[in-house]
């Protein structure tokens, strides 16, 4: 069989097994919409980062968000930059979006034009539908980020869709432990004012049981947007003389790096709760939403000691740490508690993930890849086309090993099922 009646034939199958989201940052459906501009709608994605690669200037990019514009009036500012950035993987996304959704084979202001009031509204008809034809059976979220959403969360009071379990989102915890006032805020939450450190654990520890007994299923940290992920063995006496410095004074408010021995002895703290609660936990790697940071602080190989150290603890390490493929793999396979997951890096790099999904199979065992995570918000046409990028670089992958007679079609189908589905189900201890 040549290779692409073989793609072909393999892909039809991946196309039938089931889903589980590993990663989005939504709640679901909207009960209020509002109309939609085709080119707004068409550039909510990550497809904004490469226009601004591209050299837009956020005035235009604001003109090109702006709803209440006319497309015609956008037109000639997204066709100069449309031109340098459609042959990226983020504008694939958009692509299939237009073709799929919409029925249209091409971007041009005609067929901007005519989908005019046909953008879709983010509803429960649009979720059900879209995610129904792409068998997304459940979708991991991150979106308890802030103190007023999580309160509603654990009180019973958020309302979100029903294929969504939660996250722990766990950064706020550690990094934002800067000032009396946040110290206090998080106290509220349980109705306690805090008098010491062992008060500031005992009530986040509380939190993410809570949160737990509510639904969640894991803890999330992205932390590496805004520190390094060398999380330090740090002393308790020299975190807790920085905590009582913030609560000796309303006043004071810690600085970074002054901050970071705190930050970096909360996390190992809370890295325990993660093992008491048997919570796996998701962090971020790799490459960064928007433009103009630094990829060196967010390596993952950075976390070696917290791997090491917290061996009961289920690391799922996001992105495909990209662009540091050897690294992934080197943890992966050196530690029983670290698992691959190529939530974004689908459309990040579609090359590098065909080459990481290969490796992966030749160096670490199948069951450690967690194969697909959207890492939109409310957008559910974004995640089927994702989805879409992500199976053809999961079917390539297979059909190279196929074709080098590593294994067979049947063991492709099987291993694609446990990347999309048995892997996650599995680690996260999911009922579907």
């Amino acid at each position: 069989m040549d290779n692409d009646s073989l793609f072909s034939e393999l892909y039809s199958k991946i196309e039938e097994l089931p889903v589980i989201d590993c990663h989005e940052h939504m709640v679901g459906p909207k009960d209020m919409v509002s109309i939609r501009e085709p080119i707004a709608s068409l550039i909510s994605g990550y497809i904004q980062s490469d226009l601004l690669s591209a050299g837009i200037s956020q005035k235009e990019l604001d003109i090109l968000n702006d709803n209440s514009i006319d497309t015609e009036k956008k037109w000639d500012i997204f066709k100069r930059f449309w031109e340098q950035v459609q042959f990226t993987a983020y504008a694939r996304v958009t692509k299939f979006i237009m073709k799929d959704i919409y029925g249209e084979e091409d971007i041009s202001l005609e067929s901007l034009v005519r989908i005019k009031g046909k953008v879709l509204q983010p509803t429960k008809e649009t979720y059900d539908s879209l995610l129904n034809g792409a068998n997304i059976k459940l979708i991991l979220s991150d979106v308890l980020w802030d103190l007023d959403t999580l309160k509603k969360f654990i009180e019973g009071k958020l309302s979100y869709y029903s294929r969504i379990k939660f996250l722990f989102s766990l950064p706020m915890f550690h990094r934002d432990v800067r000032s009396f006032d946040f110290i206090q805020r998080v106290g509220a939450l349980l109705d306690r004012h805090i008098t010491s450190l062992d008060d500031y654990l005992e009530v986040v520890y509380a939190l993410i049981k809570r949160a737990k007994e509510m639904g969640v299923v894991g803890i999330k940290d992205q932390s590496a947007y805004t520190r390094s992920l060398d999380y330090g063995l740090v002393t308790r006496c020299e975190a807790e003389t920085l905590f009582n410095r913030i609560l000796s004074d309303p006043r004071i408010s810690l600085g970074w790096p002054e901050a970071k021995p705190l930050d970096d002895y909360l996390f190992h703290q809370f890295m325990n709760f993660a093992r008491e609660l048997k919570l796996p936990v998701q962090l971020h790697t790799g490459h960064m939403a928007g433009i103009r940071n630094r990829i060196e602080k967010t390596n993952a190989i950075l976390l070696s000691n917290i791997l090491e150290l917290y061996q009961d603890v289920n690391f799922d390490l996001f992105h495909g740490n990209w662009p540091y493929i050897g690294e992934i793999l080197f943890l992966a396979k050196n530690y029983p508690n670290v698992y691959i997951d190529f939530c974004w890096v689908n459309i990040i790099d579609p090359i590098y993930s065909e080459e990481l999904y290969c490796r992966a199979l030749l160096t670490v065992p199948y069951t450690k890849v967690n194969g697909f995570g959207g890492d939109y918000f409310d957008v559910p046409e974004y995640i089927v086309s994702h989805l879409k990028i992500a199976r053809k670089n999961m079917t390539r992958a297979l059909v190279k090993l196929i074709k080098m007679r590593w294994i067979d079609e049947e063991s492709a189908v099987e291993i694609a099922r446990n990347w999309l589905f048995e892997n996650p189900k599995r680690l996260f201890n999911l009922e579907v």
